[in-house]
């Protein structure tokens, strides 16, 4: 489900959950009656994947960047980087959409863009066709990248059932980032993504350090999200950080777990 029809079935209570964290903050620093409530991913465990030729980010200017989307948190996080790394997103790249992980090796094999950014682990795939990894947009840039979020009316009316919800998403992270069930994560990596153990090894060990323990992240963090969509969305008054994260829950239920262990 795209992230726009996600935040549209929250707001109209289709579903009670949905896991597009920073379309979720956005659509609360608007004004929707939306909050995030975990944390699943600190940080955006993206690679930006480039033609064997391109040997560093500053290469890029005047080329072509394929996305998934335009308008999401992949975008936004793309046009932060190429900021960060000196180069205007809007006037010396050319970001365009290129479609999901698949449609993006192919148009770079094709030759229809210069680099894409796609996820782990389809930069080590794109590597094995000959392309080049450029970054790695977590060790760069902090800015939540999936959580789960519902609606203000969920958050007043049905608190336990998103406290249950919490405490299975914490039992899940707590399960992943267990060594003792490595072998167990990495086999539901491989069939996830439909990929090889090879793969699915080296996917597990970069994405077990983005999921945070405690389902939260600082205060810092969610305001450069806000600070990135404050830019793009036309968002001018400061958003106070109450109004698009509600991390009550997620504590609450981490003490319970916690305290049940001891």
């Amino acid at each position: 489900m795209r992230p726009n029809i996600s935040v549209t079935a929250v707001v109209t209570g289709q579903v009670e959950f949905a896991t597009v964290h920073g379309s979720i903050v956005r659509a609360a620093a608007r004004g929707l009656p939306v909050k995030s409530l975990i944390v699943i991913a600190d940080r955006p465990a993206y690679y930006l994947v480039a033609r064997a030729s391109v040997n560093s980010v500053n290469a890029l200017k005047g080329k072509s960047v394929g996305v998934t989307s335009l308008g999401g948190s992949v975008h936004l996080m793309t046009k932060e980087f190429f900021a960060q790394n000196r180069l205007d997103p809007d006037r010396e790249v050319g970001i365009t959409v290129t479609g999901d992980h698949n449609a993006s090796i192919q148009a770079l094999q094709a030759g229809r863009v210069d680099a894409i950014v796609v996820a782990i682990p389809w930069h080590t795939v794109a590597e094995k066709s000959g392309f080049r990894t450029l970054a790695y947009f977590g060790d760069i840039i902090r800015m939540p990248m999936a959580g789960l979020g519902t609606n203000d009316d969920n958050i007043n009316r049905r608190p336990e059932l998103i406290k249950r919800t919490l405490k299975a998403t914490l039992k899940a992270i707590d399960f992943v980032k267990d060594p003792g069930h490595q072998r167990e994560v990495v086999a539901i990596i491989g069939d996830w993504f439909k990929v090889g153990s090879d793969l699915a090894q080296a996917a597990y060990g970069q994405m077990v350090d983005i999921y945070p323990r405690s389902g939260m992240v600082a205060d810092e963090f969610i305001e450069k999200d806000l600070e990135i969509a404050g830019q793009v969305g036309g968002i001018k008054d400061r958003v106070p950080v109450s109004r698009v994260v509600d991390f009550r829950f997620v504590k609450e239920a981490r003490a319970e777990l916690s305290s049940r262990r001891n």
